[in-house]
């Protein structure tokens, strides 16, 4: 990868410490953008990233920040990433998913960019599902920014191109406590791993092939306010990703399926690749066996 259409562009990229942050980051620098991100805490700025220390659920804060940065392009990846349904999720998952995309929507509508692509979740309730309410709330707050999204789009012209991001796995993944990083060091240590009952099924993406998504998501023309699918198209049993997996690492042990209760409403969605590649001339080249030897090689 090295995308030249970018050499020479600000790009601000919220969530730039993350597990798909940092990885996009590090394209772009090779890209030849200026690569800015935010972070509540201090940090460091380098000869890659230039950081800002600041709350996007302030208004003030972002409108400062995009009249300094005055960005070419925005990925907007940080969020409150927590399904789980309780009602202690509902402020978090609001204030960080929803509140600071709308935040950004209103302060670059001011200062104009090329374009802002923002991460949305295959959790998002689809138009035409047999079941159309949000499971969780962070379900919801993704689908609301979403939304929010495609109205500034409509109403303002802004340019905004929403992924939908299926289910990232790969190196440098920051939760250690997600399904894979846990039943790879959990196996590896020679114990077994105890899990749902592992009948949802997953579109799997390696975190190259996202990088690589997001980026044509930046620099194809003619597709700002639609939601393009970022995955693979192919549905995998949790189950036999699992067994693949330890299979990898260690093949003596067996995992313990339905030692932990399944989550009410998961859903199962796959990426429509056909249209994705129709859009955007791209498509997932990792292969889910590979991607997981490389991730394995990462942890152990």
């Amino acid at each position: 990868m090295h995308f030249s259409e970018l050499n020479n562009s600000d790009i601000l990229v919220t969530g730039a410490s993350g597990f798909i942050g940092s990885a996009l980051s590090a394209e772009l620098v090779k890209s030849g953008a200026r690569v800015h991100g935010i972070s509540r805490n201090f940090k460091e700025s380098n000869g890659n990233i230039q950081w800002h220390q600041g709350d996007l659920t302030d208004l003030s804060y972002v409108d400062q920040l995009i009249e300094s940065v005055r960005p070419d392009y925005v990925f907007h990846l940080a969020g409150h990433v927590v399904g789980r349904r309780d009602v202690q999720q509902v402020m978090p998952s609001f204030n960080n998913n929803l509140l600071t995309t709308v935040h950004l929507l209103v302060s670059l509508d001011k200062y104009k960019c090329k374009r802002m692509i923002l991460a949305g979740s295959l959790e998002e309730p689809v138009f035409g599902d047999n079941v159309f309410e949000p499971s969780s709330p962070y379900a919801v707050s993704k689908f609301a920014a979403s939304n929010y999204c495609k109205m500034f789009h409509q109403l303002y012209q802004f340019p905004v191109t929403i992924a939908k991001v299926f289910m990232v796995y790969g190196p440098g993944v920051r939760d250690l406590k997600k399904l894979l990083p846990y039943v790879i060091l959990t196996t590896a240590n020679g114990n077994v791993p105890e899990l749902t009952s592992g009948t949802r099924k997953l579109d799997w993406i390696y975190i190259d092939d996202i990088v690589s998504g997001l980026i044509h998501l930046a620099i194809v023309p003619g597709i700002e306010g639609q939601t393009i699918d970022i995955g693979t198209g192919k549905l995998t049993l949790t189950r036999d990703v699992v067994e693949l997996t330890v299979k990898l690492v260690n093949p003596d042990i067996k995992p313990h399926f339905g030692a932990v209760e399944d989550r009410v409403m998961e859903q199962v969605r796959r990426a429509n690749s056909q249209e994705t590649l129709e859009k955007i001339s791209w498509k997932a080249k990792i292969d889910l066996e590979s991607g997981l030897k490389k991730l394995i090689n990462s942890l152990v």
